[in-house]
């Protein structure tokens, strides 16, 4: 994967706009700790506001077990790593691999015991999803939202449907 230097060249509005997608998908999910939004050489770039735990820390401590994943990928002819987890005792780590252009991007989330996974892995693929709409110039969610609705698990689209 290229470096993010270009990356970490976001200015102001941009970082704005991505850190309020950031900060739903982290209000929609029980038992979020941390959200960022990093470069794959570990530099976090775009923090969740008011999520617990340090975003720098998450990034470069996701950023060094996507090495060694994307090595196990290689070995076993998988094919690029899209999306990474590790679960503990006390908690859940989700990676997930945005192919944003002039260099790839990581949405990572660092949860409590009490999340569901999938539930996780869902809405970060719908934040990712309007990330990736928002660097290209263009909105995936009229809204805003990042696809839950109060955890019911009708998105915005459901909504609009007549």
């Amino acid at each position: 994967m290229a470096d993010g230097h270009d990356a970490r060249r976001l200015d102001a509005a941009l970082r704005t706009r991505l850190a309020a997608h950031l900060q739903r998908f982290a209000d929609d999910i029980t038992g979020v700790r941390s959200v960022v939004l990093a470069s794959v050489d570990g530099f976090a770039l775009v923090p969740a506001a008011g999520t617990h735990g340090n975003g720098e820390r998450l990034a470069a401590m996701t950023s060094a077990m996507l090495a060694l994943a994307a090595a196990v990928g290689r070995e076993l002819a998988l094919g690029e790593l899209e999306v990474l987890m590790l679960e503990a005792g006390e908690g859940k780590v989700l990676m997930l691999a945005l192919p944003a252009t002039p260099a790839p991007l990581l949405l990572m989330t660092a949860c409590d015991a009490r999340c569901v996974i999938g539930k996780v892995l869902w809405s970060a693929k719908e934040c990712g999803r309007n990330i990736m709409a928002e660097l290209s110039g263009s909105r995936a969610d009229p809204q805003g939202n990042t696809g839950l609705d109060n955890q019911r698990g009708a998105t915005w689209q459901d909504s609009t449907i007549p």
